[in-house]
C-alpha cells in the first residue's frame, strides 16, 4: 500500500474517532449526572445497566526512582470509570 494513501486514511480516521470521542465523553458525563442526581453507583433501565466505580491511580514523572523518593513524591489521582453491559 502507498504510504501517503495510508497516511491519509490514518489522518480521516483519526477525524472520524475525535468526532466519536466527543460524542462519548457528551453520553458518559449525562450519565454521570444521572448517577450522582440519583445517587446511585450502579442503573438498570430496558436492556443496559451501566456501573461506575472509582480508580485510583499513583504516578510520578520519572521511570525509575528510589522507592522513598516515589513515596514522597508520587502524586494520587482518583477519576470515574463507566461500565456498559448489554442486559440478557
Amino acid at each position: 500500500m502507498d504510504i501517503e494513501v495510508t497516511l491519509k486514511k490514518w489522518d480521516i480516521t483519526r477525524k472520524k474517532l475525535e468526532i466519536l470521542e466527543e460524542k462519548l465523553k457528551k453520553y458518559k458525563s449525562a450519565i454521570s449526572k444521572e448517577l450522582n442526581r440519583k445517587e446511585v453507583e450502579k442503573l438498570s433501565v430496558g436492556d443496559y445497566t451501566v456501573t461506575r466505580r472509582r480508580n485510583t491511580r499513583t504516578y510520578i514523572t520519572k521511570d525509575k526512582v528510589p522507592e522513598d523518593i516515589w513515596n514522597k513524591y508520587s502524586t494520587r489521582c482518583s477519576y470515574d470509570v463507566l461500565f456498559l453491559s448489554k442486559r440478557k
